[in-house]
């Protein structure tokens, strides 16, 4: 990785999380992941993917592993509907981010139970809904801004 794209993905990261402070439970950062993914660039994904990881589960509330089953949804919902859709498309991105919704839904509440935690399920939907709705823009904010900044170095 060069430095030019490592100083992008640190301004990424430090974008996401000053901006996920105005939104609670709303997870950013999961549009950078994704935006790597379309790059197939397996050394960047592996390497954002373990900070990300880092970053999400130090800041949340949760034990340890939420964030892991989430993103490792998203890396087999993103290899599976590669085979259907082209990965660029905004049709594929916003089926992504409906299943993602519903990963937040189950594994926020799989998660709670475990630690005995009562979380409100009328208002962990509606993140859940927020969720799905916040990863399509996010997605496209970030893949035209690195678009912009890299240039055609970084094709996705």
């Amino acid at each position: 990785m060069n430095f030019s794209n490592l100083a992008w993905w640190a301004c990424f990261i430090f974008a996401g999380v000053w901006l996920q402070q105005g939104l609670p439970g709303i997870d950013v950062l999961v549009a950078g992941l994704l935006v790597s993914l379309q790059e197939r660039r397996h050394y960047q994904t592996f390497w954002l993917l373990l900070v990300l990881l880092l970053v999400q589960e130090g800041a949340g509330t949760l034990a340890f592993g939420s964030t892991a089953l989430w993103y490792g949804a998203l890396v087999v919902f993103f290899n599976v509907g590669r085979w259907l859709f082209e990965a660029e498309n905004l049709a594929f991105v916003v089926l992504l981010s409906l299943g993602l919704g519903a990963c937040h839904f189950l594994f926020t509440l799989m998660m709670a139970s475990l630690q005995q935690l009562d979380i409100p399920q009328d208002r962990l939907f509606m993140e859940s809904v927020w969720q799905a709705c916040a990863i399509p823009p996010a997605w496209w904010l970030t893949h035209f801004v690195r678009r912009r900044c890299m240039g055609d170095a970084h094709p996705v």
